[in-house]
């Protein structure tokens, strides 16, 4: 009873001073993000800690770590590593978003040093089951630091999530709170407030084919629609698994002309994990509209 109030008491304080908007909070660190366009992680993802906490119950004991090249000089990386205890499962992730080195100029428009921008992230969760086995809870608090040259801010970060599980008709459904901040420090007299996220999400294996499917939805707190997710799981082999994904953006992208190729594979993400005994190897690939790609790779222990 007393953890119940103390978990709502902490939503309502985040839900009041929720204060993000920062892109970071909404970026891929992995590879299973990339090739799913962001997809939740009802499938598989090493990122359920940030997409909906509850499903890092689903996780194994590993150490995971991973790098996303995105267009220009923007990369972001992942160090994560799962703990399982007997009730419950602990994951600890560090991750880093650099935004690349840019060219100083002074009020005169005179050339000065170059100056760096980047946004560290370290998150702590937990998920455990839910009065049933098949229903899990998860949240994640956070840290988040934001520095433009020698002007930073700080964030402390949250999101909370349930999964349920119909292992009878091998589906399960996702319901998870994000962007859930409070900020402590700006390097703006300018506050930008965006709403918190609300995640629908579904997944099933379908019986007669080797490949199970997932669709979920972001709404905002004035229940506005954000975005839909489609993404699949294709089982080439035991060990190989081919991962693809699309979104509601793929209008936006599609610029119906001359580029047939483009348009195909506007807003569209795809990838292989291959599995051992001991490592996973992730590979995604996510292809824009307009002819860009973001490129990333991962590597899991089984520890």
């Amino acid at each position: 009873m007393k953890s119940s109030v103390l978990i709502k008491v902490i939503i309502f304080i985040f839900y009041v001073l929720n204060a993000t908007d920062y892109q970071a909070l909404n970026s891929w660190y992995h590879p299973h993000s990339v090739s799913t366009v962001g997809a939740s992680s009802n499938l598989m993802s090493v990122e359920s800690d940030r997409l909906n906490p509850a499903f890092v119950y689903n996780n194994e004991k590993s150490m995971n770590l991973s790098f996303v090249q995105y267009p220009s000089e923007i990369t972001s990386q992942l160090a994560q590593i799962v703990y399982p205890q007997k009730e419950y499962i602990l994951a600890m992730a560090i991750r880093h978003m650099s935004y690349g080195i840019f060219q100083g100029y002074d009020e005169e428009g005179i050339e000065t040093s170059n100056y760096s921008a980047a946004d560290t992230w370290i998150s702590c969760s937990i998920a455990k089951p839910f009065y049933s086995e098949n229903i899990q809870f998860g949240a994640s608090l956070g840290y988040f630091y934001s520095n433009i040259s020698d002007v930073s801010s700080i964030l402390l970060t949250g999101s909370s999530g349930l999964s349920l599980k119909i292992p009878r008709h091998k589906m399960n459904f996702g319901l998870a709170l994000r962007n859930l901040s409070i900020e402590v420090k700006s390097y703006s007299i300018n506050n930008s407030y965006s709403p918190i996220l609300l995640n629908f999400s579904t997944a099933k294996k379908l019986a007669y084919l080797p490949l199970s499917v997932s669709i979920d939805s972001d709404f905002n707190t004035q229940r506005k629609l954000e975005n839909i997710r489609l993404a699949g799981i294709i089982t080439l082999s035991n060990s190989v698994n081919l991962i693809l994904g699309t979104s509601n953006n793929r209008i936006d992208q599609t610029s119906n002309n001359i580029n047939f190729f483009k348009d195909l594979f506007a807003d569209t993400g795809i990838g292989f994990s291959i599995s051992t005994k001991q490592y996973v190897i992730d590979l995604g690939t996510y292809f824009y509209g307009t002819g860009g790609t973001i490129v990333s790779m991962g590597v899991g222990l089984k520890i």
